[in-house]
């Protein structure tokens, strides 16, 4: 059986994972990015997949996080709330994916797939992967990472005809249908993976919104919906694989917290820190990644 990786939305958050995926790394002496077989990531999630699948290990790609996130997170000094509302600019971002992500998306060695929303196309969902050729890595990640009302959207000219994109967090948060679509189409890929699924924002009580003001609202479905990563397709990914083929990660939290607020990231880790020692999580995910055919021979 062949190892898939899929990490899902949630900024700042993202640094979780990269912790649990250390200790996974440090416990079984294997790299992700070698033993990965394929990947997917939405949002924050596509910077960690890219960089596996660049074959970057998880503590490289924590320590560029821990490095750079209150350089991507500074607020700009004046929002238009009217016209052009964002938080923050994407400036930083985009120079640190190009300088991190500098070949096109031809040149990734295995299957990837980077969900983004495309704005003014015949249809919204955009799948970015390795058919994608000339494209380049670092736009097809920033264009997933372009979250409404945190980034603006970004936009280039092909054909003679713009394209805009924001975030895939949008209608693909959790990538793991992505996945395992994208999947279908190489037949060595039949019956014979297994996904590794992280939930980036974690698991938490939806809160009831019933009344409130378009800005309330806006907020609402932003933090508890787009971010939030829902069980639909590990279900799913359960059904049409087996549920022995799917290893869910996904601590349990009292409430959500912001996925750009820089001053919890300590406790993030620590939440994932506990999480991988209780139930024998860790111990759990690490023969779940060591199970797989590449990992067992020691390749």
């Amino acid at each position: 059986m062949r190892l898939t990786i899929s990490i899902s939305g949630g900024g700042a958050l993202g640094i979780g994972p990269l912790h649990f995926m250390r200790r996974i790394e440090q416990d079984t002496g294997v790299r992700l990015a070698d033993a990965g077989a394929a990947f997917a990531g939405t949002s924050t999630g596509s910077i960690i997949a890219a960089g596996l699948c660049h074959g970057m290990s998880a503590e490289e790609i924590y320590n560029l996080y821990r490095s750079n996130l209150p350089s991507i997170f500074s607020k700009v000094v004046i929002k238009n709330v009217v016209n052009d509302y964002h938080l923050y600019d994407n400036t930083y971002l985009k120079k640190l994916l190009q300088k991190t992500f500098k070949r096109k998306m031809y040149e990734f060695e295995k299957p990837i797939y980077i969900p983004a929303t495309f704005m003014n196309g015949d249809s919204v969902e955009k799948v970015w992967d390795r058919g994608d050729g000339m494209t380049d890595q670092w736009f097809a990640i920033l264009s997933s990472c372009s979250a409404p009302t945190y980034f603006n959207p970004i936009s280039r000219t092909k054909n003679g005809q713009k394209e805009v994109y924001c975030d895939g967090g949008l209608w693909a948060n959790d990538p793991v249908m992505v996945l395992e679509s994208g999947l279908n189409k190489y037949k060595e890929f039949k019956d014979d993976y297994k996904i590794l699924t992280f939930n980036t924002a974690m698991r938490h009580t939806n809160i009831a919104f019933e009344r409130g003001s378009l800005l309330g609202w806006g907020k609402y479905i932003m933090e508890e919906w787009v971010a939030r990563t829902g069980r639909s397709g590990y279900f799913q990914a359960c059904a049409n694989i087996g549920e022995k083929n799917v290893c869910r990660l996904a601590p349990r939290i009292g409430k959500s917290f912001a996925m750009d607020n820089l001053k919890i990231l300590d406790q993030i880790c620590e939440i994932w820190d506990k999480y991988y020692d209780e139930d024998d999580t860790g111990k759990k995910a690490c023969e779940f990644v060591m199970s797989t055919t590449k990992t067992a021979k020691g390749k």
